[in-house]
């Protein structure tokens, strides 16, 4: 048992903190505590929230991607021509399956849409 707990691999990084979204506005929505416009109000405003949020880390994540992907050399203030063209084909596939499973799942979402589609290609 001993050995079993002295070969066990250490975490590379400390475990995540978990992250309470602030519901406060979705709480008193859920009692009840204001007409249908103010309850969509407030519906809006964290939907608006989650969207700045996920859109922020998603360039974030985008950005540490691409750049560990890329970069190579740091010995200059500007990316060398290698260099910029692979960040700019990352980002480029990126957006091309980003886009595309957007497409699909407005597909899946919306079945006449994708009925109309069908009907296109006959």
């Amino acid at each position: 048992l001993g050995s079993a707990a002295a070969s066990a691999p250490l975490p590379t990084s400390p475990p995540r903190k978990s992250r309470i979204m602030d519901t406060s506005g979705a709480a008193a929505a859920a009692a009840g505590g204001g007409s249908e416009e103010e309850d969509q109000a407030r519906l809006a405003a964290i939907t608006d929230n989650l969207k700045a949020r996920d859109s922020i880390r998603l360039y974030t994540w985008l950005s540490h991607r691409c750049f560990s992907d890329c970069v190579t050399t740091f010995y200059r203030k500007t990316l060398g021509k290698r260099e910029g063209d692979c960040v700019r084909a990352c980002v480029r596939k990126y957006q091309l399956a980003t886009a595309a499973s957007a497409a699909r799942f407005n597909k899946l979402a919306d079945p006449s849409a994708a009925a109309d589609d069908e009907d296109e290609d006959d």
